[in-house]
């Protein structure tokens, strides 16, 4: 049974089939057992005792010694030989890889035609859903302040009609102890006692203040898909001097200026500051 439909102008993912009919070449030998057989094919075919030769000469590189100018110059003869039989290898390897090099070409092809409709459609939804995050995300922040604000003002009026309190309440002692009327004593108390109340009201508000915003949980798609709102990092280096002091012990950083530096001194440069750059005698074989 076919799937619900994402939207309602969207078909249903579709139920996987019967198997298809086999491809072409279905019942060649399998990749494992015919490549070894064409490399070998194609490396005989024209010099039928390439192999014995290639272990003869590998055979002589365990008896090969430079004593002299005769024998370096043997030496040189075994290291051109070995380059003929490595001439040989590759131009078979290209031979026998190339129709399978021009087959995954195609097939590549199919793959990269509809993978990049999918990639530029994937990117065009996950633009959409990501605009719609930071808005969402930008109005639970904008209300989550405006509740702490609120909170913060409720928490400040009940503590100044605290304050209001206890000064009134000093206030009608103070008039208590000067009055000379009843009338006078009986006023004090009632501006103490209206204080009181307004500070048990005024806390009472800062209780009631609303709670902060709960954040969105993730949304749950009915075919099944999962959403959720994340926050991501992204980042531009605008100082490279001072962004290669913060990642220069990193071990690719190591890597890429190790590369930098041979690639100069292949280049001919010898002065190179924290580096150093050595001759070394090699033997060159023509």
């Amino acid at each position: 049974m076919a799937t619900k439909p994402i939207f309602d102008d969207v078909p249903a993912w579709p139920d996987k089939a019967a198997p298809a009919p086999a491809h072409i070449g279905h019942n060649k030998p399998p990749l494992e057992e015919l490549i070894p057989v064409e490399f070998r094919a194609e490396l005989l075919r024209e010099r039928p005792d390439f192999l014995t030769k290639l272990n003869d000469l590998i055979a002589a590189a365990d008896r090969a010694k430079a004593e002299d100018d005769a024998t370096l110059g043997k030496c040189g003869d075994l290291v051109k030989a070995y380059r003929a039989c490595a001439s040989h290898i590759d131009a078979t390897h290209k031979a026998v890889k190339e129709p399978h090099l021009v087959a995954g070409r195609l097939v590549d092809a199919e793959k990269n035609a509809l993978a990049g409709r999918l990639t530029e459609a994937k990117a065009k939804v996950e633009a959409i859903g990501n605009a719609f995050v930071a808005k969402r995300e930008a109005e639970q922040r904008a209300e989550r302040e405006r509740i702490a604000a609120e909170q913060r003002a409720a928490a400040e009026r009940a503590a100044q009609a605290e304050r209001d309190r206890v000064a009134a309440e000093q206030e009608a002692a103070r008039a208590a102890a000067e009055a000379t009327t009843q009338a006078e004593r009986d006023a004090a108390a009632e501006r103490a006692a209206q204080a009181a109340r307004e500070a048990e009201e005024a806390m009472a508000a800062a209780s009631l203040a609303p709670a902060t915003a709960a954040r969105a949980e993730p949304v749950r798609s009915d075919a099944g898909a999962t959403v959720s709102g994340k926050q991501d990092w992204a980042c531009e280096v605008e100082d490279y001097a001072a962004a290669f002091r913060a990642v220069k012990s990193d071990p690719k950083v190591k890597e890429a200026i190790d590369a930098a530096v041979k690639r100069l001194v292949r280049a001919g440069q010898r002065e190179l500051k924290g580096v150093r750059v050595w001759p070394v005698a090699k033997a060159n074989f023509r």
